[in-house]
């Protein structure tokens, strides 16, 4: 299953050279993954219910060229797997 999420790219995520940051990839990636989550019906209160939230074993990022402010931005989410239950 393939999600997506898009974002503005804000003041806040450039870098010196004026384009989106490396730390920023990485804050929209986490940003991705939990909204993902919060739609499936995984919330806060019910992660902290059933005592369980997101691991994250590996990240990968493909750069394809550079971000700079003023467009959008579309981050992709693949889920590889999930165990029956859901949880």
């Amino acid at each position: 299953m393939r999600y997506f999420k898009e974002f503005e790219v804000r003041w806040s995520d450039l870098d010196a050279n004026r384009h989106l940051g490396n730390s920023s990839f990485i804050n929209f990636m986490s940003h991705t993954r939990m909204a993902y989550l919060i739609e499936m019906g995984f919330d806060h209160k019910t992660l902290a219910k059933n005592e369980v939230g997101p691991v994250v074993f590996y990240e990968h990022m493909y750069y394809f060229k550079e971000v700079f402010p003023g467009k959008p931005i579309r981050v992709s989410l693949d889920v590889m797997g999930m165990s029956e239950d859901g949880m």
